[in-house]
């Protein structure tokens, strides 16, 4: 089911689950959410919308979810629990016994998947199909997946069949139940200076008066700056070119320049887009310790806000540990100092609740607009928040991170929840590779505005099979062609290690399809999807297994090539207005 983000998706989800719970049709309904907090925020919720008449069960560890499951009490028909928690029950998992996976699986059960874009197309959903075959599945989204975005050779389509109802994010603009947005896109650097960085070096010079000495640097210097477009594109025969902002690296936006020019930019704009402070932003960044540089900036230049940076500790571990636990420190004992909390490292989890209670006015902070003191102006994030995540007091997102499809459509609607006269869209303003952005952001208004016939369904699996099969046949013939009997041994010569190379990658991404779309290793027979003919894969788990630890073996060379160097470019900020969104 495709309806859009802040249409009242939760409310439908949990109308269906009630009409199916209430006909007698099925003895379970689970909703299954692809994250703890989120289940806590939906299950309140759930319970708001259920009132006296219906009961809405926690489970708040595996036992507990197992208990509701094998119950034949009415008052536990309704279930809200994590994907987590729900894939781990197997035979071989938290001791559980088979007569009691038995009983579960004998049960009518109806599976609500919220967010369904999201943790479907890992293992997890893979292992709950494969405990509860019988059960039956509905994904509602705001961004299904698409063939334009495919997922591990997967669109939602695949996943979970044909759409039962679409509501688009224009149906919602219509409709007035959301808002539209207006994005801008400003610019750190001027273009002209971006060009003639790329050219120069794609000239091989140091300076205009170099490249006009030899006929060769003109023409190469010439395209660069007059031909070559800033955004890459895709041409009529589907190639890529690219663009000026691909050739930038991505040191280019780690420069002093450029992040003051965007505290600046956020600080000249806080006050007409914040209303004085009655709204709240969020600001994305692209990593923890650009988070966190942001975080110490922000803080010099507007000492006035009340403002915080939330991520996720267990991320983003390439850089040192020491940066980033200094700066969760530092940033819990300034949100204790500033509201009177009492966080530390080992209560992450709680303060983040906390944060996310603040900026959205909920329990305990209710009446929090009359208390300009406890809130939050601005919060910092790399990927949470910008999902599954309301509140109508957020109207701007400030944004230094390339995004794409489905990821620009989800951050952007963190800011379109209804208000009033005072919020008549949510604001975007786009730093990074801003071109880049814009075209990015046409591509998925006009993927998520229903410009799209419904998909049919279409059961990929035998097909994916068929591929599987072509691949291990290649496979077979590089050994064989090297002498390599049961693939005991790589090839010696380098060519034929690269083709290995190459087509178990291949066949790698196609299993991770089919194993979404219900492949096992213990089922070596599928059926066409016109049922008259049968498919079987060729390959045995063994000679799977023994094929990856040879691809573990592949002396790959490794790149010690240090980071890209940034151009040396002065900030500069311009800004253009990309149009408002809002049909």
């Amino acid at each position: 089911i495709w309806h859009t983000t802040g249409s009242g998706k939760t409310m439908t989800s949990f109308k269906s689950a009630q009409l199916i719970a209430n006909s007698k049709d099925a003895d379970k309904v689970v909703f299954l959410l692809d994250r703890i907090e989120l289940g806590t925020q939906t299950l309140e919720q759930y319970r708001n919308f259920a009132g006296d008449g219906n009961d809405v069960q926690a489970t708040e560890h595996t036992g507990v979810l197992v208990d509701n499951l094998k119950s034949t009490n009415p008052a536990n028909t309704l279930i809200v629990t994590s994907i987590q928690k729900m894939s781990r029950l197997k035979d071989e998992v938290d001791g559980l016994k088979a007569h009691d996976l038995e009983k579960m699986r004998a049960k009518r059960i109806v599976f609500i998947i919220d967010e369904c874009h999201r943790s479907t197309f890992g293992d997890m959903l893979t292992d709950i199909k494969k405990s509860f075959a019988g059960a039956v599945f509905f994904g509602f989204s705001g961004t299904p997946i698409q063939r334009e975005n495919i997922k591990k050779e997967n669109t939602t389509t695949d996943v979970f069949g044909n759409e039962l109802h679409r509501y688009s994010i224009a149906d919602g603009i219509r409709d007035k139940n959301v808002l539209g947005f207006d994005p801008y896109k400003v610019m750190t650097y001027r273009d002209r200076d971006l060009r003639q960085a790329v050219a120069l070096e794609k000239a091989r010079a140091d300076s205009p008066a170099e490249v006009f000495a030899d006929p060769k640097k003109t023409k190469v210097y010439n395209r660069y700056m007059n031909d070559v477009t800033m955004a890459g594109y895709r041409d009529n025969s589907g190639v890529y070119v690219t663009g000026i902002e691909d050739h930038l690296p991505n040191a280019q936006y780690q420069r002093d320049e450029h992040r003051n020019a965007v505290i600046q930019d956020i600080a000249d704009n806080w006050v007409n887009l914040s209303q004085g402070s009655k709204f709240h932003a969020i600001f994305a960044t692209s990593s923890i310790e650009e988070a966190i540089e942001y975080y110490r900036l922000a803080k010099q230049a507007l000492p006035s806000l009340r403002m915080s940076a939330l991520f996720d500790p267990n991320e983003d571990n390439e850089n040192p540990s020491a940066f980033k636990s200094d700066g969760l420190v530092e940033l819990l004992k300034d949100y204790n100092q500033t509201f009177g909390q009492n966080f530390d490292l080992g209560s992450h989890g709680k303060f983040k609740k906390d944060v996310a209670a603040r900026l959205a006015h909920k329990k305990p902070y209710t009446r929090i607009q009359t208390e300009p003191d406890n809130q939050i102006d601005l919060l910092i994030v790399v990927n949470q928040m910008l999902t599954g995540f309301d509140s109508k007091w957020v109207n701007t997102l400030y944004l230094d991170k390339k995004l794409e499809y489905e990821n620009i459509i989800q951050a952007f609607s963190r800011t379109n929840r209804l208000f009033g006269p005072d919020k008549p869209f949510g604001t975007i303003r786009y730093y990074r590779k801003p071109h880049t952005m814009e075209r990015n952001i046409a591509a998925a208004v006009k993927l998520y505005s229903g410009d799209r016939p419904i998909g049919l369904f279409a059961d990929r699996l035998p097909g994916n099979i068929d591929r599987m099969n072509a691949c291990f046949t290649a496979i077979c013939a590089i050994f064989d062609a090297a002498g390599i009997e049961d693939f005991r041994k790589l090839p010696d010569d380098l060519s034929e290690r690269a083709a290995f190379a190459k087509e178990f990658h291949e066949f790698s991404s196609i299993l991770e399809a089919a194993k979404i779309q219900g492949f096992t290793w213990e089922q070596t027979r599928y059926k066409s999807e016109d049922g008259m003919t049968t498919v079987t894969y060729a390959i045995s788990h063994e000679q799977y297994l023994t094929l990856l630890q040879r691809y573990k073996e592949l002396d790959t060379g490794g790149s010690a090539a240090g980071g890209a160097v940034p151009f040396d470019i002065d900030s500069h900020i311009t800004e253009i207005d990309t149009g408002k969104i809002n049909a």
